[in-house]
């Protein structure tokens, strides 16, 4: 299992633009299962979005090295709602805790 996970500061009231930017449509990763966007709320512009996928880390860098190009042209779209992301990367699920 996959998390991809970012924390972001969005410019003012851009939430709408971001998200409308962030989205992958059709193109999302294989073994996408759901993808969840957490606001602050003491700050509507404090971001935290993640990504739940049921793929393999070497499933993960081969999705990576054929999408590559349209990735990073959606994360240069998505950023000019940004001011700064603290936090982004691709992490292994290596723990489960359930009730």
């Amino acid at each position: 299992m996959i998390v991809m996970l970012s924390a972001r500061r969005l410019k003012p009231g851009a939430w709408e633009q971001f998200r409308r930017a962030w989205d992958p449509g059709d193109n999302k990763p294989p073994g996408f299962q759901t993808a969840y966007h957490a606001r602050n709320i003491r700050d509507e512009d404090d971001i935290v979005s993640f990504g739940i996928f049921d793929m393999s880390e070497d499933e993960y860098r081969s999705w990576r090295a054929e999408a590559d190009a349209g990735e990073n042209q959606r994360v240069e779209q998505l950023s000019q709602f940004v001011e700064n992301e603290p936090v982004s990367g691709v992490y292994e699920v290596i723990d489960v805790v359930e009730e």
